[in-house]
């Protein structure tokens, strides 16, 4: 969650920060930890660093749990067990490895605040760009911060505003505007209250829902509708950009208020990576535009002209992020869809490894061509992106040495990542981008050069305009900046220009 962070290990997958869940119920004799686990579970995707539930007990207090480690080791059933209450809310987090403190639980989420004068438990996702800012006034008002992170500045900053009123959505209302960024954020009362808030562009995903019976009514806020389904509710709908929602057992589920803006900016990486295929995000089926996504890539590849090549030829996703588009381009084009590379699912998080050759060892370990698979043959080969090259040009490596690949024809479901995303994504820096580094030092023919480097015998990236079309949203619905350097936030384009100068003066 850090916005000013330190140098960190270039790495060759992109990361997201955290995925939030909320639970209340009508029942004041059902416990809610069970669902919160089950949701959790379900968007462990977004997060792996840690995870933490706040629960609402009897009387109104608020107890916190949090630890590092994967949902199933951090909740256990011991763990649970302990916790009852009818309210609660979870997280789970992705730290930016290499930030001081980051497996400290002062650093882990839900961030359960409390003084002398109020208390509440907060969940939040994204990166707030002006927090140094906001920080700075903190702390001339007297305010004592215990990290470094913009959960903490957010969670202060709605305490100071709450001194000055007892309304929730007015104080919510009041910290969004000071906050220039990207979030959705869940807040938790000791009145049993959850509040949902979303960012004015809606950069990240939230959604509500319901479980109703005879017995209780329950409501769900999560990051993903697949959360909601996994725990048997009902998708109701997503929250709107600026939108604040109650959860309350006494109120049902309503919108509060909602803060306008003239465009919004959903990020486009939620169809293209990040989110589960099974989520349903502003409308968007994940699952359906990633195959579209496959589609355009093979409606605009010129190899498919190739008769030669037509005949030889064989889609292979890299697993396991390819698979979804690998499937919409073999439909497309008509040629047969094969699993070309066994992935070991025990060997995690190669990319932080130091060091080129752990890296690469690593990567050896982690996956492995299946040579009766892919020996001789035109090897179409599907990723959903390509950050700084490393893995790729490994991968494309082996499937010619070790796979006896006749070609490696590497296709992108996204296009280039030409600048570093300041939105909550865990981006490199801009001369670690191997496309914005390279489109800086040659130009128009960087793509050339990208496809030389990793070692494909062809490269075709996406084009801006079909990722729009396969999500299904106009360019000024989604944030691209990453694609075009087009930052929507005042706060980042200083950042950016400033960055930007940097690197070409490396250059």
């Amino acid at each position: 969650m850090l916005f000013n962070k330190p140098k960190i290990k270039m790495r060759d997958k992109i990361k997201d920060h955290c995925a939030i869940f909320g639970v209340t119920s009508d029942d004041l004799g059902f416990s809610v930890s069970k669902l919160l686990y089950q949701g959790l579970i379900a968007l462990q995707h977004r997060g792996q660093e840690s995870t933490g539930i706040s629960i609402l007990k009897t009387g109104g207090k608020i107890i916190t749990y949090k630890k590092s480690g994967l949902v199933s080791k951090v909740l256990e059933s011991k763990i649970l067990s302990q916790y009852w209450g009818n309210v609660g809310i979870g997280h789970n987090r992705y730290a930016t490895t290499g930030a001081i403190g980051y497996k400290s639980t002062d650093y882990m989420q839900p961030f359960h605040f409390k003084n002398n004068e109020i208390e509440f438990s907060m969940a939040f996702n994204g990166t707030i760009a002006n927090f140094d800012d906001i920080k700075k006034k903190m702390d001339d008002m007297g305010r004592v911060f215990i990290t470094d992170t913009d959960t903490e500045v957010i969670a202060q900053l709605i305490g100071s505003i709450a001194l000055g009123t007892e309304d929730w959505p007015e104080v919510l209302t009041l910290a969004s505007r000071l906050l220039d960024g990207s979030y959705s954020l869940i807040l938790m009362t000791p009145e049993g209250d959850i509040y949902a808030m979303r960012d004015p562009l809606g950069f990240k995903p939230l959604c509500i829902g319901e479980l109703k019976n005879p017995r209780r009514n329950i409501y769900f806020v999560a990051s993903e509708s697949c959360a909601i389904d996994v725990v048997g509710g009902t998708l109701i709908r997503d929250v709107k950009p600026g939108e604040i929602i109650h959860l309350s057992h006494q109120k049902d589920i309503h919108s509060e208020n909602v803060i306008k803006s003239n465009r919004t900016a959903l990020c486009q990486f939620e169809f293209v990576y990040f989110a589960r295929p099974d989520s349903i995000i502003d409308g968007v089926s994940v699952a359906e535009a990633r195959l579209r996504l496959g589609a355009y890539l093979a409606k605009n590849d010129p190899i498919l002209r190739d008769p030669e090549i037509r005949e030889n030829a064989i889609v292979v996703p890299v697993p396991d992020s390819g698979r979804s588009v690998a499937v919409g381009y073999a439909k497309e084009a008509k040629l047969p869809y094969v699993e070309g590379m066994m992935k070991n699912r025990y060997v995690h998080r190669t990319f932080i490894m130091p060091g080129q050759a752990k890296r690469k060892l690593a990567v050896k370990e982690k996956l492995n061509p299946i040579k009766s698979v892919v020996f001789d043959k035109d090897i179409i080969l599907l990723d959903d992106s390509i950050v700084r090259g490393t893995t790729t040009q490994q991968i494309v490596s082996l499937l010619r040495e070790k796979g006896g690949a006749k070609r490696v024809h590497l296709r992108v479901s996204c296009p280039p990542i030409i600048s570093p995303c300041y939105m909550g994504i865990d981006f490199p820096t801009k001369d670690e981008l191997i496309a914005g580094r390279f489109q800086e030092l040659y130009g128009e023919n960087f793509l050339e050069e990208i496809r030389r480097t990793i070692g494909a015998d062809t490269l075709l990236y996406q084009t801006v305009e079909d990722l729009t079309q396969a999500i299904g949203k106009d360019k000024n619905k989604l944030c691209l900046a990453c694609l075009t350097g087009d930052y929507q936030l005042k706060s980042v384009k200083k950042l950016a220009e400033l960055e930007k100068s940097i690197v070409r003066s490396r250059i």
